[in-house]
């Protein structure tokens, strides 16, 4: 068996340059697996880290009471740290992610995370047993900036200071040279050389990378990447004092060949301050500023409470944010850290929706146990914040599921801690009232989690699915013939249950996590799941969210791995008859193209709002895929009659005739390219033009902007009688921007494009069900082009219920987002998912 390649752990202090370091091998050709944490205000280009593995690493500090930023972050790891219980969860967990990582690589890769330069003997044992070959990059950056970078940074959430910040980098720094072996290839990249001599920095990289080989043009690439405007700690008008044992070892780091270091334990004795920590009366004074606060505190880690020993022979539970009556109050209820919950009954009647009173046997109390608890689950309103806090002031301890929720209960002076939904459930929903078949029917009026027969549902779906699924499933209800696997537990009416006592509620949360222990599949049918949700996440059902359009084969393909998808294939357009032609000597300025399949009774109307445009020196081209209906005739009396009467704003006239129906696609690129003008108008046959359409979107085209491949209007749409809207007056108003065209399409096919923008990207491609228009539009975004909104209301788009987006389109949603999605991975489709 082949030595696997060489994995590189890039490691030195937080804010050192392992970033940079991280970035320049990725373009030099090193793999960084995994999904890497994205960009933000801290690290413009990205971090370059496996966020899975961080999230592990950070998690083992934090159980290990060593959180990297906190005060005991700079002490020294616990004695027996390998053999710790969270440090054996995290060891068997790398295993995992690192296994399959063993053999994929031919050439050195490499994982970047600070955190590894405290974990570097986790990594030797793992490195051991995997017999993965280790290389050690060690980014040392000066103190004095990693300081400076800190307290900005960090300083306002956990209270960094310079005496902090030196500690931290005294042990990032030193720990991983104590821990690495003598025949550990190991070398020192020195920060700041990035941006004093570049070229020789990275030639020092590759010498102790040998097997890197990069070209000319990686080099260049990878050079490209330094950016000196984002070092923003270089300089401070206030000097920082650094220890001089600070400032020895970092002159020790950088002499070649040094290898004698301090012992790392203890760190110098330093005192240092200036830290502007948020305190309980300036933080509270000031709700407002709440939510700025939590959005800083999404990726840091609240501290977890141990298993209450023991109760106050009565508790009194406070529900913050949810009332008794609804399931998730229990669903967090059952997840408090406090064995003895199981053995105790929800009071009948509970009189107070937000307040649960409790007795516990005196087994289980003491005198001196917990009495007043919380579970929060909300920020309220400024208008409400002084109550909620007097509230939480009476409170021994509070619960609160989401972490930077916690982080804020805490820098308020609270007693907060994190619930952790995945932690070993406590029993309360075991009592009778949630988990007996009779609780659910008297309550609910609901049967059991089971399918019709025997054995349990495969899967239960929660809320309506929409029309098509009705229908779909009322076919295989009807069909005597049909066995479909899995079963399907349907259960539309979830979101309309009534519930307005607590035992009700708790019977509802019974019969949640019964379904979500008995099925394979739990389909939750709205846009987001709800956060309580996450409680069931170690059940054995998989937790999926889905929402309308879907159908059962959709879901059963999905949870067979096999995921409906719509076909996208680059046809040719097929042989086109010209059935008619004229044409001026005048070249035209722009044309107005339509694509006609079937609309014999609709091409008129369309027809004679392009020959109502203001905008002279236009060409018209009508290509006919293949209709069935006598549409080219109509088209051909049309143009026949249009030159009869000789006063139109058409030099040119073509309409063609595809041999075979092939599609919208290939009916758009036959139009396209019979087109002699620089910009097309798309118009479907359907709908119409205002008489300025073309003339106010080409004054914008003809603006000279860089890069600019559509012009699109604001649309009117009008709803045919017999569509379930009614609307008569709804204006698609969304303007061009890729931020909105990520979830969905926003901008209508009815737009002026750029001719050569349409050859550049080859075209629009077919998609069966629909969506040319969207995916064209991502290949132009792809290609670095864009879109502008003409900011007047200039065509209409009429809504009926044989177009093409009602009747295919809109029933293939699914189908079609996983298609989109697969071919611009940069969307976020929900239905993709």
């Amino acid at each position: 068996m082949s030595t696997p390649a060489p994995l590189i752990l890039l490691v030195g202090m937080h804010r050192s340059g392992t970033s940079l370091l991280g970035s320049l091998l990725q373009a030099l050709g090193v793999e960084l697996p995994g999904q890497l944490i994205g960009a933000d205000l801290h690290n413009p280009e990205g971090y370059f880290e496996w966020q899975e593995l961080v999230a592990l690493q950070e998690r083992l500090l934090i159980d290990l009471d060593r959180w990297w930023p906190s005060a005991n972050g700079c002490l020294a790891l616990p004695e027996g740290w390998l053999q710790h219980p969270a440090t054996a969860a995290v060891r068997e967990q790398l295993l995992a992610l690192l296994r399959p990582q063993r053999h994929r690589h031919s050439a050195p890769w490499a994982i970047k995370d600070p955190r590894t330069s405290r974990l570097l003997p986790l990594w030797l044992d793992v490195a051991a047993e995997l017999e993965i070959p280790l290389r050690l990059l060690l980014a040392v950056r000066d103190p004095a900036e990693v300081a400076r970078s800190l307290i900005r940074r960090d300083g306002p959430i956990t209270g960094m200071d310079l005496a902090r910040a030196q500690q931290l980098w005294w042990r990032h720094s030193l720990e991983p040279l104590h821990a690495a072996p003598a025949d550990l290839p190991l070398a020192v990249v020195e920060f700041d050389a990035w941006f004093r001599e570049p070229e020789v920095q990275l030639e020092r990289l590759l010498a102790v990378l040998p097997e890197l080989r990069p070209g000319a043009e990686q080099r260049r690439q990878a050079l490209a990447l330094i950016r000196p405007e984002h070092r923003r700690s270089f300089s401070s008008p206030v000097p920082l004092m650094l220890h001089r044992r600070v400032r020895r070892l970092h002159r020790a780091l950088l002499t070649p060949g040094c290898r004698r270091w301090p012992a790392a334990d203890p760190p110098p004795a330093l005192v240092g301050g200036g830290a502007v920590v948020p305190t309980p009366q300036n933080l509270a004074a000031d709700p407002i500023a709440w939510p700025g606060w939590l959005q800083t505190w999404c990726h840091h880690p609240a501290p977890r409470y141990p298993s209450v020993a023991t109760l106050a022979p009565k508790a009194l539970i406070s529900l913050c944010g949810v009332p008794l009556t609804s399931w998730q109050a229990h669903l967090w209820l059952q997840q408090l850290p406090i064995p003895q919950l199981g053995g105790v009954q929800l009071p009948d009647p509970s009189p107070d929706p937000h307040n649960l009173l409790l007795a516990f046997p005196a087994a289980a109390a003491g005198e001196g146990g917990l009495e007043r608890i919380a579970i929060n689950l909300e920020v309220p309103p400024p208008e409400r914040a002084q109550h909620w806090l007097d509230h939480l002031r009476h409170q021994q301890v509070i619960w609160d599921p989401y972490l930077p929720r916690v982080c804020l209960l805490r820098a308020l002076g609270l007693p907060a801690y994190w619930l952790d939904p995945a932690a070993a459930p406590n029993g309360w929903l075991h009592q009778p009232a949630a988990a007996h078949r009779s609780s659910w029917a008297a309550e609910l009026g609901f049967a059991p989690p089971t399918a019709t027969s025997a054995a349990a549902a495969a899967v239960i779906v929660l809320g309506p699915a929409g029309p098509a699924w009705d229908q779909s499933l009322a076919q295989e209800s009807a069909d005597p013939a049909a066995a479909p696997a899995p079963a399907i537990d349907y259960r539309p009416g979830w979101p309309e249950l009534i519930v307005t006592t607590a035992a009700a509620a708790l019977a509802q949360a019974g019969w949640l996590a019964a379904a979500a222990a008995r099925a394979a599949a739990l389909v939750w049918m709205e846009r987001e799941l709800d956060p309580a949700l996450a409680v069931l996440a170690a059940s054995p059902a998989r937790l999926l969210q889905q929402e309308p359009p879907l159908t059962p084969a959709d879901l059963r393909a999905e949870l067979a791995g096999q995921p409906l998808q719509a076909l996208a294939e680059e046809r040719p357009s097929p042989p086109a008859e010209t059935l008619f032609s004229w044409q001026l000597p005048e070249a035209p300025r722009a044309a107005v193209v339509v694509s006609l399949f079937n609309y014999a009774d609709r091409i008129s109307a369309a027809l004679n709002s392009a020959a109502s445009q203001r905008q002279r020196q236009l060409e018209l081209i009508v290509v006919d895929d293949a209709s069935t209906d006598g549409g080219t005739a109509v088209v051909e009396a049309w143009m026949q009659a249009l030159l009869a009467a000789g006063d139109h704003p058409f030099v040119r006239l073509q309409l063609l005739r595809h041999s075979r129906n092939a599609g919208l696609a290939a009916a758009r690129n036959t139009a396209f390219a019979a087109a002699q003008a620089p910009w097309c108008f798309v118009l479907d046959a359907d709908n119409a033009l205002y008489p300025d359409a073309v003339a106010a979107c080409l004054a914008l085209a003809e603006g000279g902007i860089d890069r600019l491949a559509v012009v699109h209007p604001l649309l009117a749409v009008e709803a045919e009688p017999g569509r379930p809207d009614e609307q008569r007056s709804l204006v698609i108003t969304a303007a061009w921007q890729q931020q909105r065209l990520l979830r969905e399409n926003t901008v209508d096919a009815m737009a002026l494009v750029r001719r050569s923008a349409w050859q550049a990207v080859g075209g629009y491609t077919h998609i069966e069900g629909g969506w040319e228009d969207y995916d064209f539009w991502c290949k132009l975004i792809a290609a670095g082009y864009h879109g502008v909104q003409c900011p007047r209301l200039l065509a209409v788009y009429r809504s009926h219920g044989s177009s093409m987006s009602q009747t295919v389109t809109n029933r293939s949603w699914r189908a079609l987002s996983r298609t989109l999605q697969q071919r611009h991975p940069w969307l976020e489709l929900p239905l993709a998912r």
